[in-house]
């Protein structure tokens, strides 16, 4: 019998579970639309005003920090939300566990920076590591609020915070920026962001931390926390980013940071929503097959209906997007960007697949999926970058359509999903993409001689109506279907 002063505190949803994820799906709609706007400026601002060696040199020190972190117990949080039942002990054991590990990572990052720094040769970066690698703490403290907002769907929650963070982050950025401090403006912005959302977040939870520290409870979380923290490092760990940082120059980085980024920010809104909707969801339908595949080919269809123009379109027009809206000084970036865009397109439908896979208790395969991958990554960067960006980007966009069937087949496993049923979901999405490409690339013939400003003018409410259009006649039984099942939740 569990004592009293260690009673379980959260089960999983079992009523209305359906009717949470369609709200939990608005609210991390916004969780995700309203930040990334709200960074989308900042990027933009900071881009004008930045060049490419400034932006890589914090996204160096970035990276080292986002390796030392991934070291930690970053995806204890999944383990909690994964979990049938939790207790106290769960929360206030890994709560410790990760603040105790944040205090050993920053130590390490702090006394080592000049060491590192020389090492890279780069000494500039010492200052950014120490600033930066404060974001370790925030991180950490955050996993247990951050795990209580999920397992309860109160998405509404997790919006509020992301919000104030981003707000936040994006004022302090701005105001420094325009004050003339250059990247330094970058690098306390990364600490902005984690301290306002972590307060938010535990606001928002109603925990604080107590002392019911206990192996045992340890214990049952270590399994599928230690690989979903692996997969969590390897997703996070930036490899590439510190091979091309110190081996071709800080310019370099910057440009292909800045492709990366814009690829991170699409996919924050295609698939960031469904993300934590997803797995929540998934976890909490392990033990119904059915209705896990229902909610799978739903997320699956969501996604597509979403990637494929938000993705494809950049890359039809980035010739006259990037260097209009962020500088000439980025035209380097527009083909490695359009690479970067059929990577996203794969990472938003693999986004769902990985939701699916890990809510099944399969973290270890994902975790081994992944080491895969980065393995691949890190060779094909060191094979080529001699070669350049542009080129690593293009090898690393072939790598991600030719790992992808991998984690299909295992998806097919997991919930008996025909190959057949599962493709059927992307054709009419794909076929109203291809008629809105060639609306766009039609009108951008009709308009060669206008200003790049006229024509994306013209060519992005085009390509919207015709994709829309498309989407309606195409897929109207579908799209109708989905709206009346939010209706019907709603209404209950």
């Amino acid at each position: 019998m569990i004592p009293e002063a260690d009673e379980i505190v959260f089960e999983h949803l079992s009523e209305n579970r359906s009717h949470a994820a369609v709200k939990g799906a608005f609210w991390s709609a916004l969780d995700t639309l309203i930040p990334t706007a709200l960074n989308s400026l900042v990027f933009i601002v900071t881009s004008r005003y930045l060049l490419p060696h400034d932006f890589g040199l914090v996204a160096l020190a970035f990276s080292i920090v986002s390796f030392a972190a991934g070291l930690g117990p970053t995806a204890f949080g999944e383990a909690l939300i994964q979990q049938k039942t939790i207790r106290r002990s769960h929360l206030d054991t890994v709560f410790w566990l990760s603040f105790v590990s944040a205090a050993i990572l920053y130590i390490a990052i702090f006394s080592g920076s000049p060491y590192i720094a020389h090492a890279l040769g780069h000494d500039e970066i010492v200052g950014l590591l120490m600033i930066i690698g404060l974001k370790i703490f925030f991180d950490m403290m955050i996993i247990v609020p951050n795990a209580l907002i999920g397992r309860t769907m109160s998405f509404h929650l997790a919006a509020v915070r992301t919000a104030i963070a981003t707000v936040v982050s994006g004022l302090v950025c701005l105001a420094l920026i325009f004050a003339g401090f250059g990247l330094w403006a970058l690098a306390i912005a990364q600490i902005a962001a984690p301290a306002a959302g972590c307060i938010a977040a535990f606001w928002g939870a109603g925990w604080l931390p107590g002392l019911r520290i206990r192996w045992s409870s340890l214990r049952e979380l270590l399994h599928y926390g230690i690989f979903a923290s692996g997969n969590r490092f390897l997703q996070s760990m930036s490899l590439d980013q510190l091979i091309i940082g110190t081996l071709v120059s800080p310019a370099a980085l910057g440009i292909y940071n800045f492709a990366r980024r814009l690829f991170e920010m699409i996919n924050n809104v295609v698939a960031g929503g469904l993300t934590s909707v997803t797995h929540v969801l998934l976890s909490s339908l392990q033990h119904d097959q059915n209705k896990v595949r229902e909610a799978f080919l739903m997320a699956t269809f969501g996604c597509s209906l979403v990637s494929f123009p938000a993705f494809m379109g950049l890359a039809a027009v980035a010739d006259d997007a990037i260097p209009l809206i962020f500088g000439q000084h980025w035209a380097a970036a527009i083909w490695p960007v359009r690479f970067f865009c059929v990577i996203g397109l794969m990472a938003g439908i693999g986004v769902v697949q990985a939701s699916l896979i890990t809510s099944q208790g399969r973290s270890d395969w994902w975790f081994y999926y992944q080491l895969v991958r980065n393995i691949v990554t890190i060779l094909t960067v060191l094979l080529l970058y001699r070669y350049g960006v542009t080129i690593i980007v293009f090898v690393l966009m072939l790598e991600v359509l030719l790992l992808w069937p991998v984690t299909l087949w295992m998806v097919s496993r997991l919930i008996a999903l025909s190959i057949g049923n599962y493709f059927a979901q992307f054709l009419r999405p794909i076929a109203a993409y291809v008629g809105m490409l060639a609306a766009v690339l039609g009108a951008s013939v009709l308009l060669q001689d206008w200003s790049p400003a006229l024509r994306l003018a013209v060519e992005i409410p085009v390509g919207a109506i015709v994709y829309t259009g498309l989407i309606f006649i195409l897929c109207r039984e579908r799209v109708l279907f989905l709206a009346q099942t939010m209706l019907r939740r709603r209404q209950r």
